[in-house]
């Protein structure tokens, strides 16, 4: 039947197609500001309102949570804003302090924390050292005076002639019983006894004893020499006793003498410390530093205590000043301004600090309160942090340490993680109060999967800064864009670009946005393409940018990442990829997709194809039976079927088995943009009517077959181009695409050019209807008063085939 159906040409060519001044949007360079107008603008942030007013509030509301997390596209200055957004904070946002650590001398594991006003962190250092080096001088005078010495040595004779008295009256009673005092070697040590004197000789006992057994000596003598050592022992004892006594009283008054003499000493040393610091914590500590030296006043003088090992002992001699040192972990005497702080490494130890470990000569682990060291946190205490939240988010510990340290407000110095963390240092410093604000900056995805994951993100971060990948192209933002792009050409002595220049680059700007009414913000991309036509300008021997450096360096930027696309354009000039640009068949279409490599993205055509039979499976998607379908394709094929359903469907069951491929794709296909193709080649199949090879269909359809706009239209379609042009372009071939995309196209000057000769075309549909009249040069058709559309119309060919196959399946179920 529709083969003998008379069809009806369609006459819309003309009407859908785009003339070539909408291809591209061109920018007049006469028209574009000049130095006066763009000379006032001194500002580094353009087109990024909304994320500085954003900012500003979670920067300037102190309550707690009220840090800020950056978001948006890489290269669109979210550093640089932000830096400059914090350069307004001219004070600190809180009075900023030095912070040391201190001998804690009555919990040596927990080093003493000392907030000081800036400046005095150093001051307290180097009166400590001056301190230590008065000591190390004075004391040894104080202690080394005639009057001193006098004292001492009277205490000393004092002592030796009580014990001297002790001991001789104890020898004289030995002597009067036969017994003698006397020294006896035990081991390491000396033992004192007393031994009966036989025969002019003291005897030890056990001696005696076996003269006893072998009849040497009466047991009566050796019972009453055993009885009277034992008597003799005791009171040996006794005396032992009170020389101990006498030499702890000694020992005592000499601490007292050593005081009283080297205190004064101490009081004024200390005293005269103090009077510099108005410091509650600081006078407490001075105190604790003053029993410490006074309690060690012979150790600091340089004398050994009785019982201390010399240097020949073979044992490393442990400075006695060493408690004494002051470590101050921050000082802030010499910032000016609000504290900024970037940690390009937030690891847990960069962000708290550590507790440094080293080991001396014998391998023992050294560690103290001198080993602490800050981190970004507290160099950040007052002010602002910095960080990205990929950095912080790959370190281990970090963001749960970062999170605990914001909602307690204290911060914790940590001994560093890893192998050594095994060895434990005992070390835990006193916490250090913390008021600091982080700005996170991180892309759209990460910040909604940390705001559904984590309650304590909600609460941490409440302030979202969004920067936006495009601004509106007027009259105010090119005055901004040409203010950038001078101060980066003086900044960097790089070629001035003259008008021509200017201009190319606000086109290409327009491109990197896809919008004909708005500029890219990725001004990265400006300050590159100057660098790089500089390096162009200057090796052609030109002082000055002009647009074909601007488009050089365009080029070449596509050509050194580019290498996929032109092996995939090869491909199919070999027919290794087969795809028609000539002729016309069945079933068939030339679909578009985009083939991102992350720093480059191309058009990609592909061949699409329809097979359509009797059956009640639907419209069945092969890629989607192979696993290599995506979910947003698979719903474009499923919107087909109801597109299918909605038109054709009405008056009689579809009764359908349709099969859709994309030809030579061996990996996942997502999107649903070629679902319009789709539908193109499925039509086809079912009205037997072929399809124009010349042209290729990009868009994505509703159930009311309406063609909807989709990305990377601009790639798309040169995709297309490049493989027409290779093979020779002879006016018959263009590129369908929705007319939602009109604005979104800035092509290539290239093909603005082939379609401005008839080289070239791209047609802007709004139906399906329009795409396959475009397609088939047959009219598509509007259904009657009965719903019947006209004869040899598409839909009519297409109604009429569904029809039969529904007749088909009744007659064989």
């Amino acid at each position: 039947m529709g083969g003998c159906m008379e069809l009806k040409s369609a006459t819309n060519s003309k009407r859908l197609r785009i003339s070539p001044k909408r291809l591209r949007r061109r920018i007049n360079p006469r028209q574009l500001p000049g130095p006066k107008a763009y000379g006032k603008h001194r500002t580094h942030i353009i087109g990024q309102e909304r994320a500085i007013e954003s900012m500003q509030l979670g920067l300037r509301i102190e309550s707690p949570g009220y840090n800020v997390f950056v978001s948006g596209p890489s290269g669109s200055g979210k550093m640089t804003t932000t830096r400059h957004v914090l350069a307004e904070f001219k004070q600190p946002r809180r009075p900023l302090r030095d912070y040391a650590y201190v001998q804690n001398f009555l919990e040596p594991d927990r080093p003493r924390l000392l907030i000081l006003d800036p400046g005095d962190g150093a001051r307290l250092k180097k009166g400590m050292e001056r301190l230590i080096k008065s000591l190390q001088r004075e004391l040894p005078k104080a202690l080394g005076t005639e009057a001193y010495h006098k004292e001492r040595d009277r205490l000393l004779n004092d002592y030796q002639g009580q014990e001297h008295e002790l001991v001789t009256a104890f020898q004289r009673k030995a002597r009067r019983q036969g017994f003698a005092l006397v020294e006896m070697q035990g081991g390491p040590t000396v033992e004192h006894d007393v031994l009966p004197i036989v025969d002019g000789e003291p005897v030890p006992l056990p001696v005696l004893e076996e003269q006893e057994a072998e009849g040497k000596l009466s047991s009566k003598r050796f019972s009453q020499l055993a009885k009277r050592h034992q008597r003799l022992r005791s009171e040996m004892e006794q005396v032992a006793r009170r020389t101990r006594s006498l030499a702890r009283e000694l020992n005592s008054d000499l601490e007292a003498l050593d005081r009283r003499v080297g205190g004064v000493v101490i009081d004024n040393l200390i005293e005269e410390l103090a009077e510099q610091f108005h410091n509650e914590s600081v006078s407490d500590y001075l105190d604790e530093v003053k029993e410490f030296l006074l309690d060690r006043i012979p150790a600091l003088a340089g004398r050994l205590e009785d019982g201390e090992e010399g240097a020949g002992s073979g044992e490393l001699m442990v400075d006695p000043f060493a408690p004494l040192q002051v470590n101050v972990v921050l000082t802030n005497a010499h910032r000016k301004g609000c504290p900024v702080v970037f940690e390009p490494s937030p690891t847990v130890a960069r962000l708290l600090g550590t507790i440094e470990r080293s080991t001396d000569d014998s391998g023992r682990v050294e560690v103290d309160f001198m080993s602490i060291r800050a981190g970004s946190l507290l160099r950040a205490n007052g002010g602002f942090l910095l960080l990205k939240a990929d950095d912080l988010l790959g370190e281990p510990g970090a963001w749960k340490i970062l999170k605990q340290a914001l909602s307690t407000g204290q911060l914790e110095i940590r001994p560093p993680e890893g192998p050594m963390a095994m060895i434990s240092t005992g070390l835990k410093p006193d916490p250090i109060p913390l008021d600091v604000k982080i700005i996170l900056q991180g892309d759209d995805m990460l910040y909604r999967a940390l705001y559904l994951a984590e309650d304590d993100f909600k609460k941490t971060f409440k302030v979202k800064a969004e920067f936006d990948d495009v601004m509106e192209c007027r009259a105010s933002t090119l005055e901004k864009f040409l203010a950038f792009v001078q101060r980066v050409v003086q900044e960097e002595d790089l070629a001035h670009p003259n008008r021509r220049a200017v201009a190319e680059l606000v086109e290409e700007m327009m491109r990197e946005a896809e919008d004909q009414q708005k500029l890219s913000t990725r001004f990265r991309v400006v300050a590159d393409l100057l660098r790089e036509a500089t390096y162009w300008a200057r090796r052609a021997g030109r002082r000055t940018i002009t647009r074909a450096e601007i488009a050089r360096a365009i080029s070449q930027r596509r050509r050194r990442v580019n290498l996929a696309e032109e092996k995939y354009r090869e491909d199919i000039e070999r027919d290794v990829v087969m795809v028609s640009t000539s002729g016309s068949r069945v079933g068939q279409v030339n679909g578009l997709a985009v083939f991102d490599l992350g720093d480059y993205s191309f058009g990609k055509p592909c061949r699409i194809t329809a097979s359509a039979g009797v059956g009640r499976q639907g419209v069945v998607n092969i890629e989607r039976e192979a696993g290599l379908s995506g979910a947003i394709h698979d719903k474009g094929v499923y919107i087909l079927g109801g597109f299918l359903s909605e038109r054709f469907g009405r008056d009689f069951p579809l009764t359908l088995d349709a099969r859709i491929c994309f030809e030579q794709s061996y990996s996942e296909i997502d999107g649903d943009s070629a679902s319009s193709s789709e539908v193109f080649a499925l039509l086809s199949s079912l009205a037997r009517v072929p399809l124009s090879q010349a042209i290729a269909v990009t868009g994505s359809i509703n159930q009311r077959g309406q063609l909807q706009p989709i990305g990377g239209v601009n790639q798309k379609i040169e995709g297309f181009f490049d493989i027409c042009q290779a093979r020779g372009l002879d006016g018959s071939h263009g590129v369908i695409i929705p007319r939602g995309n009109l604005h979104n196209l800035m092509l290539r000057h290239e093909v603005v050019e082939a379609v401005r000769r008839g080289r070239f075309h791209v047609w802007a549909a709004a139906t399906v209807d329009e795409g396959m009249e475009l397609l088939t040069g047959v009219r598509a058709g509007r259904p009657g008063r009965k719903g019947v559309y006209p004869p040899g119309t598409l839909n009519r060919l297409v109604a009429d085939r569904l029809r039969r196959m529904a007749e088909t399946y009744r007659d064989f179920s």
